[in-house]
Protein backbone atom coordinates (compact mmCIF):
# COMPACT_ATOMS: atom_id res chain seq x y z
CA UNK A 1 0.00 0.00 0.00
CA UNK A 2 0.63 3.48 -0.75
CA UNK A 3 0.59 6.74 0.86
CA UNK A 4 1.41 10.51 -0.23
CA UNK A 5 1.72 13.97 0.63
CA UNK A 6 2.10 16.70 -1.66
CA UNK A 7 2.06 20.34 -1.32
CA UNK A 8 3.00 22.93 -3.95
CA UNK A 9 3.70 26.52 -3.06
CA UNK A 10 3.89 30.16 -4.86
CA UNK A 11 6.83 30.60 -2.62
CA UNK A 12 7.96 34.66 -1.05
CA UNK A 13 9.07 35.74 -5.01
CA UNK A 14 7.69 34.97 -8.01
CA UNK A 15 4.24 35.77 -9.03
CA UNK A 16 2.86 32.67 -9.84
CA UNK A 17 3.03 29.11 -9.80
CA UNK A 18 4.67 27.20 -12.34
CA UNK A 19 4.77 24.00 -10.72
CA UNK A 20 2.42 21.23 -11.36
CA UNK A 21 1.74 17.76 -9.49
CA UNK A 22 -0.34 14.38 -10.33
CA UNK A 23 -0.75 12.15 -7.39
CA UNK A 24 -2.25 8.72 -7.41
CA UNK A 25 -1.71 6.33 -4.50
CA UNK A 26 -4.19 3.70 -6.26
CA UNK A 27 -1.98 3.64 -9.36
CA UNK A 28 1.25 4.10 -7.89
CA UNK A 29 1.87 7.11 -10.17
CA UNK A 30 3.30 10.23 -9.99
CA UNK A 31 4.64 12.97 -11.82
CA UNK A 32 6.35 16.70 -11.03
CA UNK A 33 7.04 19.47 -13.48
CA UNK A 34 8.56 22.43 -13.19
CA UNK A 35 7.37 25.21 -15.73
CA UNK A 36 10.03 27.53 -17.73
CA UNK A 37 9.30 30.04 -20.02
CA UNK A 38 7.78 33.60 -18.35
CA UNK A 39 4.86 34.44 -16.73
CA UNK A 40 2.57 32.49 -18.64
CA UNK A 41 4.44 29.51 -20.80
CA UNK A 42 5.78 28.02 -18.05
CA UNK A 43 2.67 27.56 -15.95
CA UNK A 44 0.98 26.31 -19.39
CA UNK A 45 4.14 23.97 -20.56
CA UNK A 46 4.09 21.88 -16.83
CA UNK A 47 0.56 21.60 -16.88
CA UNK A 48 0.44 19.96 -20.70
CA UNK A 49 3.44 17.98 -19.22
CA UNK A 50 1.82 16.66 -16.72
CA UNK A 51 -1.62 16.11 -17.49
CA UNK A 52 -0.27 14.52 -21.32
CA UNK A 53 1.82 12.18 -19.03
CA UNK A 54 -0.40 11.20 -16.41
CA UNK A 55 -3.75 10.40 -18.76
CA UNK A 56 -1.45 8.07 -21.00
CA UNK A 57 0.47 6.65 -18.20
CA UNK A 58 -2.73 5.83 -16.23
CA UNK A 59 -4.89 4.41 -19.01
CA UNK A 60 -1.91 2.24 -19.92
CA UNK A 61 -1.93 0.55 -16.04
CA UNK A 62 -3.03 -2.15 -16.92
CA UNK A 63 -0.48 -3.36 -19.53
CA UNK A 64 2.56 -1.97 -16.97
CA UNK A 65 4.95 -4.26 -16.03
CA UNK A 66 8.38 -3.46 -15.38
CA UNK A 67 9.90 -4.93 -18.67
CA UNK A 68 7.88 -2.32 -20.74
CA UNK A 69 6.98 0.39 -17.71
CA UNK A 70 10.09 2.36 -19.80
CA UNK A 71 8.50 2.13 -23.41
CA UNK A 72 5.38 3.68 -22.40
CA UNK A 73 6.83 6.25 -20.64
CA UNK A 74 8.45 7.47 -23.37
CA UNK A 75 6.05 7.27 -25.42
CA UNK A 76 3.71 9.90 -22.78
CA UNK A 77 7.07 12.03 -23.29
CA UNK A 78 7.30 12.04 -26.35
CA UNK A 79 3.97 12.96 -26.88
CA UNK A 80 3.99 15.99 -24.24
CA UNK A 81 6.95 17.32 -25.53
CA UNK A 82 4.99 17.63 -29.25
CA UNK A 83 1.64 18.98 -27.22
CA UNK A 84 3.85 21.81 -25.57
CA UNK A 85 5.81 22.35 -29.05
CA UNK A 86 2.13 22.29 -30.51
CA UNK A 87 0.52 24.97 -27.91
CA UNK A 88 3.42 27.62 -28.21
CA UNK A 89 3.50 27.29 -31.94
CA UNK A 90 2.46 30.84 -33.69
CA UNK A 91 2.34 32.44 -30.06
CA UNK A 92 5.78 34.22 -30.28
CA UNK A 93 4.82 35.07 -26.02
CA UNK A 94 5.33 31.37 -25.18
CA UNK A 95 8.04 30.98 -27.69
CA UNK A 96 10.09 29.81 -24.73
CA UNK A 97 7.98 27.98 -22.63
CA UNK A 98 9.50 24.66 -21.49
CA UNK A 99 9.24 22.06 -18.26
CA UNK A 100 11.64 19.86 -16.20
CA UNK A 101 9.76 16.83 -15.37
CA UNK A 102 10.87 13.79 -13.19
CA UNK A 103 8.01 10.61 -12.78
CA UNK A 104 8.04 7.96 -10.50
CA UNK A 105 5.77 4.33 -11.42
CA UNK A 106 5.65 1.95 -8.20
CA UNK A 107 5.52 -1.62 -9.30
CA UNK A 108 5.23 -4.21 -6.44
CA UNK A 109 8.27 -3.44 -4.35
CA UNK A 110 10.19 -1.23 -7.35
CA UNK A 111 9.69 2.11 -8.51
CA UNK A 112 11.01 3.17 -11.64
CA UNK A 113 12.17 6.80 -11.97
CA UNK A 114 12.91 8.76 -14.89
CA UNK A 115 13.10 12.88 -15.10
CA UNK A 116 14.64 15.65 -17.52
CA UNK A 117 16.06 18.72 -16.24
CA UNK A 118 16.75 19.52 -11.66
CA UNK A 119 13.27 18.56 -10.76
CA UNK A 120 14.67 15.20 -8.56
CA UNK A 121 14.13 12.11 -7.18
CA UNK A 122 15.16 10.94 -3.65
CA UNK A 123 14.93 7.39 -1.90
CA UNK A 124 14.50 7.58 1.93
CA UNK A 125 15.00 4.74 3.67
CA UNK A 126 13.94 3.31 6.75
CA UNK A 127 17.50 3.36 8.38
CA UNK A 128 16.81 7.63 8.39
CA UNK A 129 19.40 7.59 5.03
CA UNK A 130 19.19 10.09 1.71
CA UNK A 131 19.59 8.81 -1.59
CA UNK A 132 18.76 10.99 -4.55
CA UNK A 133 18.39 8.88 -7.42
CA UNK A 134 18.51 11.50 -10.50
CA UNK A 135 21.39 13.37 -11.48
CA UNK A 136 20.53 17.22 -12.49
CA UNK A 137 20.66 17.77 -16.12
CA UNK A 138 22.42 21.33 -16.05
CA UNK A 139 24.60 23.18 -17.05
CA UNK A 140 26.39 23.49 -13.10
CA UNK A 141 26.78 19.52 -13.06
CA UNK A 142 28.05 19.31 -16.73
CA UNK A 143 30.87 21.63 -14.88
CA UNK A 144 31.04 19.22 -11.81
CA UNK A 145 31.56 15.84 -14.14
CA UNK A 146 34.38 17.84 -16.40
CA UNK A 147 36.22 19.27 -12.55
CA UNK A 148 35.16 22.91 -13.40
CA UNK A 149 33.44 23.30 -9.71
CA UNK A 150 32.39 21.26 -6.64
CA UNK A 151 29.33 19.47 -5.60
CA UNK A 152 29.07 21.69 -2.97
CA UNK A 153 29.21 24.75 -4.53
CA UNK A 154 25.78 24.19 -7.02
CA UNK A 155 23.41 25.36 -4.88
CA UNK A 156 24.63 28.79 -4.55
CA UNK A 157 25.69 29.23 -8.23
CA UNK A 158 24.37 31.77 -10.56
CA UNK A 159 24.22 29.46 -13.47
CA UNK A 160 22.00 26.45 -11.48
CA UNK A 161 18.86 27.42 -12.95
CA UNK A 162 20.31 26.37 -16.66
CA UNK A 163 19.09 23.09 -17.75
CA UNK A 164 20.44 20.73 -20.63
CA UNK A 165 17.33 18.10 -21.08
CA UNK A 166 13.83 19.19 -20.93
CA UNK A 167 9.87 19.01 -22.84
CA UNK A 168 9.82 21.36 -24.93
CA UNK A 169 12.40 20.60 -27.41
CA UNK A 170 12.66 19.87 -30.99
CA UNK A 171 15.74 17.79 -29.75
CA UNK A 172 14.22 15.43 -27.15
CA UNK A 173 16.61 12.73 -25.61
CA UNK A 174 15.40 11.05 -22.72
CA UNK A 175 17.17 8.89 -20.45
CA UNK A 176 17.10 5.34 -19.31
CA UNK A 177 13.66 4.57 -16.59
CA UNK A 178 16.17 3.68 -13.45
CA UNK A 179 14.74 0.91 -11.12
CA UNK A 180 14.80 0.64 -7.66
CA UNK A 181 13.60 -1.64 -4.72
CA UNK A 182 11.67 -0.14 -2.30
CA UNK A 183 11.10 -1.90 1.22
CA UNK A 184 8.15 -1.41 3.60
CA UNK A 185 8.23 2.28 5.54
CA UNK A 186 10.55 3.63 3.04
CA UNK A 187 9.50 6.73 0.98
CA UNK A 188 10.31 8.26 -2.39
CA UNK A 189 10.27 12.16 -2.80
CA UNK A 190 9.83 14.18 -5.83
CA UNK A 191 10.92 17.90 -5.57
CA UNK A 192 11.46 20.96 -7.98
CA UNK A 193 14.45 23.26 -7.48
CA UNK A 194 12.62 25.47 -5.47
CA UNK A 195 13.03 23.08 -2.69
CA UNK A 196 16.39 21.96 -3.40
CA UNK A 197 17.69 25.26 -3.76
CA UNK A 198 16.91 26.90 -0.61
CA UNK A 199 17.30 23.07 1.67
CA UNK A 200 20.44 21.05 1.34
CA UNK A 201 20.05 17.26 1.62
CA UNK A 202 21.15 16.77 5.31
CA UNK A 203 18.37 19.30 5.86
CA UNK A 204 16.11 17.27 4.17
CA UNK A 205 16.61 14.49 5.85
CA UNK A 206 16.46 15.75 9.02
CA UNK A 207 12.83 17.04 8.35
CA UNK A 208 12.06 13.58 7.45
CA UNK A 209 13.82 11.78 10.21
CA UNK A 210 12.03 14.07 12.67
CA UNK A 211 8.41 13.81 10.82
CA UNK A 212 7.73 10.98 9.00
CA UNK A 213 6.18 8.98 11.40
CA UNK A 214 3.22 12.19 11.46
CA UNK A 215 3.32 10.96 7.72
CA UNK A 216 3.98 12.12 4.45
CA UNK A 217 2.14 15.39 4.15
CA UNK A 218 2.93 16.60 7.52
CA UNK A 219 6.81 16.15 5.99
CA UNK A 220 5.34 17.98 2.80
CA UNK A 221 4.25 21.00 4.76
CA UNK A 222 6.96 21.39 7.12
CA UNK A 223 9.78 21.03 3.91
CA UNK A 224 8.01 23.94 1.88
CA UNK A 225 7.65 25.78 5.41
CA UNK A 226 11.59 25.65 5.73
CA UNK A 227 11.98 26.46 2.41
CA UNK A 228 10.09 29.66 2.24
CA UNK A 229 11.30 30.53 6.16
CA UNK A 230 15.11 30.14 4.46
CA UNK A 231 13.90 32.74 1.47
CA UNK A 232 11.09 31.05 -0.83
CA UNK A 233 13.34 31.88 -4.20
CA UNK A 234 10.95 30.16 -6.39
CA UNK A 235 7.65 27.81 -6.84
CA UNK A 236 8.26 24.79 -3.91
CA UNK A 237 6.80 21.40 -4.88
CA UNK A 238 6.95 18.36 -3.38
CA UNK A 239 5.51 14.96 -3.17
CA UNK A 240 6.46 12.21 -0.54
CA UNK A 241 5.55 8.25 -0.89
CA UNK A 242 5.51 6.19 1.77
CA UNK A 243 5.74 2.25 0.87
CA UNK A 244 2.70 0.81 3.58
Amino acid sequence: MLISGHKSDIGLVRQNNEDALYINDRLGIYVLADGMGGHEGGEIASNIAVNTVAKILSSSVMELHKKNVGQIVYKALHEANEEIILFRKNQINLMSMATTVVISIFLDDVVNCIHLGDSRAYLYKKDNSLFQLTTDDSLVMEMVKQGMMSKDDLQNHSLRNIVTRFLGTVNLTIPEIQQFRVETSDCIMLCSDGLTNMLNDKEMQSILRGNISMGPQDVCNLLVDSANAKGGQDNISVIVVQSK
